[in-house]
């Protein structure tokens, strides 16, 4: 397709390839087939192209995989080699769970090595003990998944593999050498020592090999998602592959740095010298991102992400989810992510990334603020226009960017619906009755009127406004145990106190999400910059090991504080 507009997406880390796992079972679950799509106009519907390749394996088999990086440590791949499953590389010694087709490509492997001058006699088979599936993947291998089934995913995954639906590429999965999953301690604990593994040989030229054979196969390659953990030393190896991205390619990015919903431990520390690696941390990832990053968007789960021992969680109405959960908090931040992207995602959109990056993050303001609505506060039989005209001065959104909150004036915003059909819009003329007197009555589409609700409710605020009535799809293996009982099957909220009929499970929600930014964004980098009076840098053996200079940590502090000055006149947009 000529006009794809490709992006090359990256995942850096155990929470980041949690996310990203949700976020691709996502795009899966949204496929759409034959008549599907005869229901939406062309327009609305997602151009997977967009984050998906094309390609044919060994067996000359059409396969359509995203086009990702991902990076993790030894132990959090699970059942998965490291080379993917779509290739024939997974075998599975039970008979009852053989893939078929599965001798076909071994015989092809070994017909391959031979080619390639080594003798059956000389090719080795090394006897690995076998890793344990989970319940889900066992009945995914037999394509006998039951989706009436309770698998239990938010007490028995132990890594984001245990729910992937999604097959990757070989060359997606890379694996840092050296580094294996400790569940007590983060195993690369610091960003200077995130930034020292990029420059190792071993790691750097394979992966730069990678990111090269991604990009010479795009067409007009647009830019980049960079998802990565922020807490430990994943943030310095996204950041110097970002620095990397800018040097070669030039393109835009669009990043997410992601908090642990958990307390987080580092080696040779208590804890309160690992809050201080944590705020260290933080530091070093901003100061990157305020120079690397087109757009940059904080997200986590809990209020605020210093001195949370409590874990005090951020609350959506309808919903309720265990705060430290991984396999539930991520699968909140891939739908915000799936849908805050869809603008620029859509067939036949004029948006592009960098358009879409520029528009909310003007004049340097390059870290936006996160918001969502999931589900979408309609009720059942409710009418979009009464929805937002009782609404008031009540926020349509709950924040994922910890500790702050932009507010209703001189917002810069971009904001997605989706999963709001057409005819929930407004009632038919005949039928209106007073919705006829609103001046939104005259709107006739969901943008349009959510465009018009935030023209007249943020005061001198600007607001981009995008739609589809493609729902958020919340089956299996999305936790669907998190929404309330007073959630229709179809995501919308029952009346009367009503509930939902037991065994019924939500298998679609309407949601609403925005890219905010705002002066107020200043308090977010105010509270981390504060955090930092209270750190000792010679006391952290993470950063002393690893080679942090002092006058490098201080340079980063007076960037931050550069930073934050571009957030302090509340009448610029």
């Amino acid at each position: 397709m000529n006009n794809t507009r490709e992006i090359l997406t990256f995942q850096f880390g155990t929470y980041a390839n949690y996310v990203g796992a949700h976020f691709w079972n996502q795009q899966e679950a949204s496929f759409r087939y034959g008549d599907e799509s005869d229901q939406v106009a062309e327009e609305q519907l997602p151009n997977n192209d967009v984050l998906y390749r094309e390609g044919l394996n060994a067996l000359n088999r059409t396969t359509y995989t995203p086009r990702l990086l991902s990076v993790d440590l030894a132990g959090n791949l699970g059942h998965l080699p490291v080379t993917g499953e779509l290739y024939g590389n997974f075998v599975q010694r039970d008979e009852e769970l053989l893939p078929l087709g599965t001798g076909e490509e071994l015989q092809h492997a070994r017909q391959q090595a031979e080619e390639s001058g080594v003798s059956a006699q000389r090719l080795d088979v090394h006897e690995k003990p076998p890793a344990v599936l989970s319940e889900y993947q066992r009945d995914l291998l037999k394509n006998s998944v039951a989706p009436e089934k309770n698998y239990q995913l938010a007490e028995t995954a132990n890594s984001w593999a245990d729910f992937l639906y999604a097959r990757y590429h070989p060359r997606t999965l890379n694996v840092l050498p050296g580094l294996v999953r400790d569940p007590t301690v983060q195993a690369l604990g610091s960003y200077s020592a995130g930034t020292e593994l990029w420059q190792e040989v071993a790691f750097n030229e394979e992966f730069c090999d990678r990111i090269r054979l991604y990009v010479e196969e795009c067409d007009g390659l647009q830019g980049f998602h960079v998802i990565f953990d922020i807490d430990d030393g994943f943030g310095g190896l996204a950041g110097k592959c970002m620095e990397h991205l800018n040097d070669e390619y030039s393109r835009a990015s669009f990043v997410l740095p992601l908090y642990y919903p958990r307390v987080t431990s580092y080696a040779q520390a208590d804890p309160r010298l690992s809050h201080s690696i944590r705020v260290v941390n933080s530091v070093m990832s901003y100061h990157n991102l305020s120079e690397q990053a087109t757009m940059f968007t904080p997200l986590s789960t809990l209020e605020s992400i210093w001195r949370n021992n409590n874990l005090k969680s951020r609350i959506l109405p309808g919903l309720q989810w265990q705060a430290d959960n991984l396999y539930q908090t991520s699968a909140l931040l891939a739908a915000f992510l799936d849908t805050a992207t869809l603008g620029y995602r859509l067939r036949q959109t004029p948006e592009s990334l960098l358009r879409f990056c520029e528009r909310v993050s003007p004049s340097g303001r390059r870290m936006t603020a996160a918001g969502m609505a999931l589900p979408f506060g309609l009720k059942e039989g409710q009418d979009l226009i009464e929805f937002l005209d009782q609404s008031g001065d009540h926020a349509l959104l709950t924040q994922f960017t910890p500790g702050c909150e932009p507010g209703t004036s001189y917002v810069m915003q971009s904001v997605t619906a989706r999963g709001i059909p057409a005819n929930r819009l407004k009632r038919p003329r005949e039928k209106a009755g007073q919705q006829q007197q609103m001046a939104a009555y005259g709107c006739d589409s969901v943008s349009h009127m959510l465009q018009l609700y935030y023209q007249c409710s943020y005061h001198g605020s600007i607001s981009n406004a995008a739609s589809t009535p493609l729902p958020l799809k919340t089956q299996l293996p999305f936790p669907y145990e998190m929404f309330r009982g007073n959630i229709s099957s179809d995501g919308f909220q029952l009346l009367g106190g009503a509930e939902r009929e037991l065994g019924t499970r939500v298998d679609s929600a309407p949601i609403l999400a925005a890219l905010q930014n705002s002066t107020k964004l200043g308090e977010h980098l105010d509270n981390l910059h504060a955090q930092t009076h209270r750190v000792q840098l010679p006391k952290l053996k993470a950063y002393s090991n690893s080679g942090l200079e002092r006058d490098d940590y201080e340079t980063a502090l007076d960037q931050l504080l550069e930073f934050r000055d571009l957030y302090t006149d509340s009448q610029y947009l």
